[in-house]
């Protein structure tokens, strides 16, 4: 059993630097939307173009390219594929910062996503092999506060530095940093595959052998364990629908100057802040707590996230609608950060309970291709369209009436995630 494996110090160190890593991920990816209003105004950006470069063109890439760097992950030296896609990141980074017009920017952003694509698939499968299942929701949920950190340092630095040294700069010094980290990775030993794992652990399904079929009967593989796994597809049902507010919000600063009467300087610190610490308790309970849910309830981690999801729909409305000066409003605020980063504990440790050693990395890829192109890039992409459509046809509060519509089809989420968990139980059952 998993309970008579303990947890290293050396487990702990390595976490805490992919943390590290993911907050400086998710601080570069964030950066162009904590800079929305200057750099759609100094590169003359419609909000299409705009939501096109935080969906379709980000995404695309970045989702081919995580497919590839899945397999690979299952195949090479993990923390030297990180290093190489991290210094492609960062040095596209420092180019953004450089970019004159939407289509300059526009390339930086597409290749900035294949070297990005690389973090998360690879991090997740050294996870798996450095703490036993019982941990892993929490492991999953401290590596995931990244995402609230990363994300909201990006806005506090825009609103700090921003009006001094402007966006470009702030580009620069962030790709100089990421090269300087890569560097570092070289040196960093690659965990034992499957080592965390229980021989006799009733939800694995294949041996624990490495993995060096062929790229295609790698996808076969992925493809009949999808088939053959209700949870799993019900999981991507309701991480898609999720993810569909989640790429709205790229358009959240521009909502709340334009429409709530903020100053551009006060709100990007607000939402960092806020960010900071609602998304840090969100990512921090959502894994504790699911795996406290698991060890005591029926339908596991998703049936806790579903449950969470459906407590706070009613606080999300209310905060799309509130004025800007209300305590409703800033509870809502807060709300909105911590129920979308409690989702990446649950649904991630869950797709790595039931994916063998040898296809975390590709499968964690597949999740991340379903949240990002299905359903973060939807709502970008859509979102900017939106907006201008009902802003040419003098729809008051276009931006509010936009959020709103993508705010609805992600409280969708809780029933696929309902219906995930009830078929996580059968499954238990069944091979009990």
């Amino acid at each position: 059993m998993d309970n008579n494996k303990k947890i290293t110090t050396k487990a702990k160190v390595l976490l805490g630097f992919l943390l590290l890593l993911n907050i400086f991920n998710m601080l570069d990816r964030t950066l162009i939307a904590a800079f929305a209003p200057q750099i759609m105004s100094d590169l003359s950006i419609s909000d299409t173009q705009y939501g096109l470069l935080n969906g379709l063109i980000f995404v695309s890439f970045y989702l081919i390219s995580g497919l590839f760097m899945g397999v690979l992950t299952d195949r090479l030296h993990r923390p030297r594929l990180i290093a190489a896609r991290l210094f492609l990141w960062s040095a596209l980074t420092a180019y953004s910062g450089a970019a004159k017009n939407f289509a300059q920017i526009a390339v930086a952003r597409l290749f900035i996503g294949v070297g990005e694509s690389t973090m998360t698939p690879t991090s997740m499968s050294m996870i798996s092999d450095l703490f036993p299942q019982r941990f892993r929701g929490t492991a999953a949920g401290l590596y995931y506060l990244g995402v609230p950190v990363g994300a909201s340092l990006a806005f506090i630095l825009a609103g700090l530095f921003g009006p001094t040294y402007g966006w470009r700069m702030c580009f620069y010094a962030l790709g100089f940093f990421g090269l300087l980290l890569s560097l570092i990775l070289l040196f960093v030993k690659d965990p034992q595959r499957g080592g965390m794992d229980d021989p006799d652990q009733k939800l694995d399904m294949t041996s624990r052998t490495e993995n060096k079929k062929p790229w295609r009967q790698v996808f076969s593989d992925v493809t009949s364990l999808l088939q053959s796994s209700p949870v799993l597809l019900w999981t991507l049902v309701g991480s898609i629908l999720l993810h569909v507010p989640i790429g709205a919000a790229t358009f959240a600063l521009p909502w709340m100057v334009s429409e709530r009467g903020f100053e551009l300087a006060e709100i990007q610190q607000l939402y960092g802040y806020f960010y900071l610490l609602f998304g840090t308790l969100g990512t921090l309970l959502g894994g504790v707590l699911s795996d406290w849910y698991q060890s005591r309830f029926s339908g596991g981690r998703l049936r806790f996230l579903a449950v969470v999801m459906i407590l706070i729909a009613p606080l999300t409305i209310a905060y799309r609608f509130s004025p800007a000066d209300s305590g409703l409003f800033l509870v809502g605020f807060g709300v909105v950060f911590f129920s979308a980063s409690a989702f990446y504990g649950p649904a991630f440790s869950t797709f790595q309970d039931l994916t063998p050693p040898q296809l975390r990395g590709v499968m964690t890829a597949v999740l991340l291709l379903a949240c990002n192109l299905f359903g973060a890039s939807l709502g970008a992409g859509l979102g900017g369209v939106l907006i201008d459509t009902m802003r040419d046809g003098l729809v008051v509060n276009p931006y509010t009436t936009a959020l709103f519509v993508f705010d609805i089809i992600g409280f969708l989420a809780a029933p696929s995630l309902l219906i995930a968990s009830i078929f996580l139980e059968r499954q238990k059952r069944q091979i009990a």
